[in-house]
């Protein structure tokens, strides 16, 4: 996307555009009044879609503290469709649940992130501090992505988002 005005407000209308034809931040925006109060933020490629750096989503990822889980993922089967997951042998997070709209969009809802790695159990806990709100959603940061990539070992991820904090 080409930068059209020195103040880059092109550039972030450009970036709005693309995100409200997304199906992914469609089911974002219908979800988010059901959410509210509870604590969570958005990130995964739906957050790399709102700051620039890819131009599809496939899904919504949620991240809430596991105080919270239970009461999300009840609200949010009433609306979409549960979908049962397999064990994985190295993403072992506490708390998962994944879901999917009627339009065929997934949401993964997390708490309590954990990955095997060399038969190490790696822990990463969610900061709502760090969230950032922009257009009344609680964005996680790119500095939290970074640090989960890493740990999801998704090399392509981590050096798009390296390269966007330098």
């Amino acid at each position: 996307m080409e930068k059209s005005a020195a103040d880059g407000s092109q550039l972030a209308t450009d970036r709005q555009d693309l995100l409200e034809q997304l199906p992914a931040f469609t089911l974002l925006k219908q979800l988010l009044p059901k959410l509210q109060g509870y604590r969570f933020g958005v990130g995964g490629s739906l957050l790399l879609c709102e700051l620039g750096l890819l131009s599809q989503a496939r899904d919504v990822d949620l991240v809430c503290v596991a105080a919270d889980f239970a009461q999300i993922s009840s609200e949010l089967s009433r609306t979409l469709r549960p979908v049962e997951v397999a064990p994985h042998p190295y993403y072992q997070s506490r708390c998962f649940a994944c879901f999917v709209a009627a339009d065929g969009t997934q949401l993964d809802l997390m708490a309590d992130i954990a990955v095997v790695q060399a038969e190490q159990r790696i822990s990463w806990q969610f900061d709502q501090a760090q969230l950032q709100i922009r257009q009344g959603i609680p964005w996680m940061s790119a500095e939290q992505w970074l640090e989960l990539y890493q740990l999801f070992q998704r090399p392509q991820r981590v050096a798009l988002l390296q390269k966007f904090l330098q």
